[in-house]
């Protein structure tokens, strides 16, 4: 009972840093895992929808895990995607093994987000609003909670925009 409500708890936290996020109040930490995201999207065109996505899915790495969704890492990838995408058997070693891979390597989680966003904008033709809705929704990129999502993430790239990250 008391996991839950930690739980939740976060959650909470969590939606409430992406929905009024600003910008101003990065930490000098934060700016610096924002610059390191931002390099590593650079060559794919991705740069502020993944710094979005780090600071909308776990608050720029303080929540990497959701034992609820099985969504993992900066990025929140979702494990049996992940396991899907490299062509592994999804046994509970595995989730455990790709898990903590998301978690510790950022390198891994930005790859998975790249490939995740990169697969998204090919099926929508580069149409953002439904790359980002699909990042959270999948194929219910018209729900209202994705729709919801990819406003927030529209809102998060202008807040970063107006600073030097």
């Amino acid at each position: 009972m008391n996991l839950k409500i930690i739980f939740l708890s976060l959650i909470f936290f969590t939606n409430i840093f992406a929905s009024n996020f600003n910008a101003n109040k990065l930490t000098k930490e934060d700016i610096n895992k924002l610059k390191v995201i931002k390099e590593l999207g650079q060559k794919h065109g991705l740069s502020y929808s993944l710094m979005a996505i780090a600071i909308k899915e776990s608050s720029l790495g303080r929540y990497q895990i959701n034992v609820d969704s099985k969504d993992y890492g900066l990025f929140q990838a979702n494990i049996k995607t992940v396991l899907s995408r490299h062509n592994v058997k999804n046994t509970s070693w595995n989730r455990n093994r790709y898990a903590m891979r998301l978690v510790s390597d950022m390198q891994f989680a930005t790859k998975n987000a790249i490939a995740e966003l990169t697969y998204w904008k090919k099926v929508h033709k580069n149409d953002w609003r439904k790359v980002w809705s699909s990042y959270n929704g999948g194929w219910k990129y018209n729900s209202k909670r994705a729709q919801k999502y990819s406003r927030d993430i529209a809102k998060i790239i202008r807040e970063l925009k107006k600073v030097k990250v």
